[in-house]
C-alpha cells in the first residue's frame, strides 16, 4: 500500500484549483498560506492556515486544503481533525472520506477504516478501498468479513499481489489450506520470485501431509534466496523424514549442532525410525531423550517399546513397568496399542 499513499495522500497544492467563499480576511490568509507552503516555508504556512480557519471555521474549501498540506508535512493525526470537521458539516463528502480512510489506515486505526471505507464505497466501489477494508477486518481477527471483501477487491483488480497474498493468509487463519495453496499459487504467477511466499507453500503443503510437495517448496524457496536458518532446516528436516530418512536426519543434526539435546526434534527423528522398523536406532534415540531429561516418561516408555519390537521382550517390558510407574497414564497405551 505504499505506493497508494504516496499517489492518493501526499497531494500538492494549486491556489487557482479553489475558489474561496469566506470573508476577505479567511481568503487573504489562505492564499498567503499556500504560497507559504510552495515556498517551504512550514512554520508560517501553518500560521496562516489557522487564521484562515479561525475567520471562516465551516469553509469545507480551506479545512480540506488545510489537512492536505497536514498531510504533506507528515501530520497524519492533526489533518485527520480537519477532514473530520468537514465530515461534520457533511458526512458522505466524498474527498474527506477518501482522506479518512487512508488516513486511519496509515494510523492502524482499523475500526475507523471500516465506518469511513464503507461510506466511501457506497459512491466509489473501489478495488483499494475494498483492500483496506479486508486488512482491517484480519487485523481487527474477523476473517470472514476479510476474506468477503478481498475477494470483491480481487474480482475488481486480480492482479494486485498485496491482495492476494492477505486473502492467503486469511485462508490459513481460516484452516482452509487446499484454498490458501491455489491462491499463493496465484500470488507466485504475479510474483515468482517471492521466497518468502514459497517457504509458506511449503509449510502448507507439509500440513497437509504432502511432504514431497513440501520439500519442493522449501528447496525452490531457498534457491530463489529465502534465509537458511535453523527453522528452515528444522522443517526441511521433518519433511525429508518421511521420504529420505538419511537426508531428514542429516538436515535435523544441523538443527541439533545449534540446539543440542532438543527432545521435540529428537522424538521425531525417533519416529522416524520406529517407522521404517529401524527398532535399534529408535530405541538408541528415546533413551538419549531420557538420559536428558529423567522425568521424560513417554520417551522411557517408547524405548521399552522398540525394544520389544527388535525382539529383545524382557528389556523391553522392564523399561515399559518403569515408565508406567513414572506415569500411569501411559498404562492406556498398551492397552489401547497406541505409540503416538
Amino acid at each position: 500500500m505504499k505506493k497508494l499513499f504516496i499517489s492518493a495522500l501526499f497531494i500538492g497544492f494549486s491556489v487557482s484549483a479553489f475558489s474561496f467563499n469566506g470573508d476577505d480576511s479567511a481568503s487573504y490568509y489562505m492564499q498567503k498560506a499556500i504560497e507559504q507552503s510552495q515556498a517551504r516555508k512550514v512554520w508560517e504556512a501553518d500560521k496562516s492556515f489557522q487564521k484562515a480557519v479561525k475567520f471562516s471555521p465551516s469553509n469545507v474549501q480551506i479545512r480540506l486544503e488545510y489537512g492536505n498540506y497536514l498531510i504533506n508535512q507528515r501530520k497524519a493525526f492533526a489533518a485527520v481533525e480537519q477532514f473530520g470537521k468537514v465530515l461534520e458539516t457533511n458526512i458522505n463528502h466524498s474527498v474527506a472520506l477518501e482522506k479518512m480512510t487512508l488516513l486511519s489506515f496509515q494510523l492502524r486505526r482499523w475500526s475507523d477504516v471500516v465506518m469511513y471505507g464503507n461510506k466511501l464505497l457506497k459512491n466509489a466501489p473501489s478495488a483499494d478501498v475494498k483492500y483496506m477494508i479486508g486488512k482491517s477486518f484480519y487485523e481487527l481477527e474477523n476473517y470472514g468479513q476479510s476474506q468477503k471483501y478481498l475477494n470483491e477487491a480481487l474480482a475488481q483488480n486480480p492482479r494486485k499481489l498485496e491482495t492476494v497474498t492477505l486473502l492467503g493468509k486469511v485462508l490459513i487463519e481460516l484452516s482452509n489450506y487446499k484454498q490458501a495453496i491455489a491462491v499463493y499459487n496465484q500470488t507466485l504467477q504475479l510474483d515468482p520470485n517471492n521466497n518468502g511466499l514459497i517457504y509458506e507453500l511449503g509449510l502448507l503443503h507439509y500440513t497437509l501431509n504432502q511432504e514431497k510437495e513440501a520439500i519442493k517448496y522449501f528447496e525452490l524457496a531457498a534457491e530463489k534466496g529465502y534465509k537458511t536458518d535453523l527453522d528452515y532446516y528444522e522443517n526441511l528436516g521433518l519433511a525429508y523424514l518421511d521420504n529420505d530418512l538419511k537426508k531428514g536426519i542429516q538436515t535435523l543434526n544441523k538443527v541439533l549442532e545449534a540446539k543440542p539435546g532438543n527432545a521435540e526434534i529428537m522424538f521425531q527423528i525417533a519416529q522416524a525410525y520406529y517407522k521404517v522398523e529401524k527398532f535399534q536406532d529408535a530405541a538408541n534415540t528415546f533413551y538419549k531423550i531420557y538420559q536428558n531429561d529423567p522425568t521424560n516418561s513417554r520417551a522411557l516408555y517408547m524405548t521399552g517399546v522398540a525394544f520389544q519390537k527388535k525382539g529383545d521382550k524382557n528389556k523391553g517390558i522392564e523399561l515399559c513397568e518403569q515408565a508406567i510407574k513414572m506415569d500411569p497414564n501411559l498404562a492406556q497405551l498398551r492397552t489401547q496399542k497406541l505409540i503416538f
